[in-house]
């Protein structure tokens, strides 16, 4: 009777142990980025650039000889732009963005892969409006052309060029909010509005629309706090932006609306977000362009 029950012990004993165990992995630290697969190094691409069909996109602002081989250029901020919008900077719509995606040569089977100079706010806007028009194979190249030279990888001088692509949209309403949405979320306790603003934007001490200051119960951080502050600017590890996050109460299990002044850092923001797992972001694409010039708009200033 004593070895059957010392033999009935032992399977209890070690189910305790295994879930102590996977308790204690689940509290430990977040080592790396729960959607890892939207980030790769530069010695990653030096890898997949002869291994894999990519479709390479160089969005930095103005033409270079110092690219990776098979780039293709797109000046994303500037080619992203509405100039017709009464809103400053406000995103293209779906026909003319199609209509670039085509001209540049995107399929809708394309690899895509983005770079820039290293911060990621050219990269990360096409991200966003690549996202929010229906194309989810998009990633980026962590500290752009900065981790390329860095690394001491091969340069060309000379951009790709491709056939036109097929690149169809697909309006994905969920990922983009307006004014009227974002007032009624700044008193929605299951809504976090994420300023990606300097914190003088914030405050409402720097003005750059008719009005400074922010959205009601917005919570703040500067876009560029999620990366490397020396040298090459590489997303910082998984873990400190997990609690920077959390420490201002942009937790996964709420709905993001990230925005600065004209979306870029808002997007910057979205990608940062989906890096780190969040899957409910709805940028506010009007971002203070809109808000601060609107004379309805409630803003609070510190």
């Amino acid at each position: 009777m004593k070895q059957l029950k010392t033999l009935l012990i032992i399977p209890f004993l070690l189910s305790a142990l295994l879930i102590g165990c996977t308790v204690e992995e689940e509290e430990g630290p977040l080592t790396d980025y729960p959607n890892s697969h939207l980030l790769l190094s530069a010695d990653e691409l030096q890898q997949i650039l002869t291994e894999e069909e990519i479709f390479l996109i160089d969005a930095r602002g103005s033409e270079s000889d110092s690219l990776i081989s098979g780039a293709t250029h797109f000046p994303a901020v500037s080619e992203l732009i509405d100039p017709d919008y009464p809103v400053d900077s406000y995103l293209i719509g779906p026909d003319l963005f199609q209509e670039k995606m085509r001209e540049l040569g995107v399929n809708n089977d394309s690899k895509v892969i983005i770079y820039d100079d290293g911060n990621h706010l050219a990269a990360a806007r096409l991200f966003y409006a690549m996202d929010y028009y229906g194309f989810s194979n998009a990633r980026l190249l962590n500290g752009g052309m900065s981790a390329w030279l860095e690394a001491g990888l091969p340069i060309s001088d000379q951009y790709a060029s491709h056939d036109p692509g097929n690149f169809q949209f697909d309006v994905q309403e969920a990922l983009m909010c307006d004014f009227e949405y974002i007032m009624e979320a700044s008193n929605d306790p299951n809504k976090i509005i994420f300023d990606a603003r300097s914190a003088g934007e914030y405050s409402g001490e720097v003005v750059r629309s008719e009005r400074g200051g922010h959205v009601p119960n917005a919570v703040n951080l500067e876009w560029s706090s999620v990366l490397e502050p020396e040298g090459v600017p590489t997303f910082l590890p998984a873990e400190e932006i997990r609690v920077m996050f959390e420490e201002l109460g942009i937790t996964p299990d709420k709905e993001v609306i990230p925005h600065c002044q004209s979306n870029v850092r808002g997007s910057h923001a979205y990608f940062t977000l989906r890096l780190m797992g969040y899957d409910t972001v709805r940028p506010y694409e009007g971002s203070w362009a809109e808000y601060g010039n609107r004379s309805d708009a409630v803003i609070q200033s510190e």
